[in-house]
């Protein structure tokens, strides 16, 4: 029954009106537990507490529970982190001694929830900051670009533990993460055990390091690699017929569902690579609401500079969340997947020719979380390009660019947390990321090698949002807050 009273809800704009209390209780449920059959615990005579005291005949006396919740304008609770107290003691007895046997604290679980949601927010906020940065690097000078903000963060930051010194702080302080302290890759860990049980869409991300046979690495990173980022381990095979890139492509290419093909070219590997790092990450979701292909046809698509294509755009009428951000000059839509907690945004400067002034706003701290928020549903009339965007990026200039400097330096980098003897330096960041949208939903798929060197509600249509110029797009976990996929279309 109660599953049917929570089922079947759906969005509705309404006035809410509900009482703010603050409530505790204690229960005794001794007897409570007698009449719903526990009758033996509690008889001095015939229960049966062997398991814990063999020469005591012990029995359960008494079994109380205590609670209490605090609902207000801003949430649960006061702003402590336990948003709802609660305890159960169960007091054991014998004919000689009465002790408590068990008190469990969920409120202990509270805190750790709270904590662990601040920490995903804390990572999520670094990762978006980072993404922003990123895109005034590599996407500026493209029409089209897609990549993957979550792939390139968490393979660094994975890296990263392997950094000492300057290099380490310097790696840190580009990603965000420095007040984060060494509970990021606990976060991570928490995130990738996340994204792999998701079930309303495919999802999958995983990580793997390919390491030189010849060179010891230090047990330390592997064992840390492979705790807090699951990573995979094996050989370099430096005889691959098709070389030694091949069984890494291959590698790649099966977590991708092929999407993700020959990051790899021929000679990337030689004798001075120690390692090759990779991250991949593959989605697979279907609209909430699909679009019938029938209502996709030609459309003139308004270019930067005057310019008009015809693409391919999809229709419908329906209700969706927008906001009209009229003091930045932006529409922000939100199209769910299956399940609601992911969704790719469109943000559509309100100017044909407004993608220059959205790009100087996603430079700015902390902007690009406001596109996420205050939207509202609508009815319109929606049309979008159905496109497949494919973006390679080479991203060491853009990571020094943005303060990763020691880290490429042959000279300079310190990876002593992966070979101690050694001077390693970091050779390649290569990323790959394909996204396609269509009627019934997006696939998109990324990929982030880095290569370790020696030196050596129904409402009647009143609105529109047409997406025939251009715009940036996010694919987003609404529950983690992580930009899985950034990108912009141009036409």
């Amino acid at each position: 029954m109660v599953d049917t009273l929570l089922s079947g809800l759906t969005p509705a704009r309404v006035r809410l009106a509900i009482p703010k209390f603050r409530y505790e209780s204690t229960i005794y449920i001794r007897d409570v537990l007698v009449k719903l059959g526990l009758v033996m615990t509690t008889s001095p005579t015939v229960a049966n507490f062997t398991g814990i005291n063999e020469e005591e005949n012990v029995f359960l006396e008494e079994m109380f529970y205590r609670s209490s919740i605090n609902v207000q304008e801003t949430g649960l609770g006061d702003g402590d982190p336990v948003e709802i107290l609660s305890f159960v003691s169960l007091v054991l007895s014998s004919e000689r001694t009465t002790m408590i046997l068990a008190t469990v604290l969920l409120a202990v679980v509270g805190q750790l929830a709270y904590a662990d949601q601040q920490q995903q927010v804390a990572l999520s906020t670094a990762s978006a900051s980072f993404s922003q940065n990123l895109y005034q690097q590599v996407a500026l000078d493209k029409p089209n670009v897609i990549y993957s903000p979550y792939s390139i963060h968490s393979a660094l930051t994975m890296t990263s533990l392997g950094a000492k010194g300057d290099t380490a702080s310097e790696m840190k302080s580009t990603l965000g993460i420095t007040s984060l302290g060494d509970s990021v890759h606990l976060t991570y860990k928490e995130l990738i055990q996340q994204m792999n049980s998701v079930t309303e869409v495919q999802l999958h991300t995983g990580n793997a390091i390919f390491v030189n046979p010849y060179y010891q690495i230090n047990p330390k990173f592997i064992e840390d690699t492979t705790n807090d980022y699951s990573a995979k381990t094996a050989n370099i095979d430096l005889a691959a017929n098709g070389g030694p890139e091949k069984p890494i492509n291959d590698y790649i290419a099966a977590q991708t569902e092929d999407m993700i093909k020959d990051v790899l070219q021929p000679g990337s590997i030689d004798g001075s690579t120690l390692m090759i790092l990779v991250n991949t990450i593959f989605f697979n979701g279907t609209w909430e609401e699909t679009f019938a292909t029938y209502q996709t046809r030609s459309q003139s698509f308004n270019q930067l500079g005057g310019a008009v294509k015809q693409v391919d755009m999809m229709h419908d009428e329906r209700s969706i969340k927008i906001k009209r951000d009229n003091a930045n000059g932006v529409d922000v839509a939100e199209l769910p997947f299956k399940g609601g907690r992911f969704s790719l945004y469109i943000a559509l400067p309100q100017k044909v020719d407004g993608i220059t002034d959205l790009e100087k706003l996603l430079a700015q701290p902390n902007k690009v979380n406001d596109l996420f928020t205050g939207l509202n549903y609508v009815r319109v009339q929606l049309a979008i390009p159905k496109f497949k965007t494919e973006t390679k990026l080479t991203l060491n200039k853009p990571l020094k660019d943005m303060g990763m400097v020691k880290a490429f330096s042959p000279m300079a980098a310190d990876f002593t947390g992966i070979v101690e003897s050694s001077q390693l330096y970091i050779s390649d960041v290569l990323h790959k990321a394909v996204i396609e949208v269509q009627e019934t939903g997006t696939v998109a798929a990324a990929a982030t090698v880095i290569g370790i060197s020696f030196t050596a509600v129904l409402l009647p249509p009143s609105d529109t949002f047409i997406a025939d110029h251009p715009f940036v797009y996010f694919l987003r976990d609404n529950q983690t807050g992580q930009i899985l996929f950034q990108g912009k279309f141009s036409g």
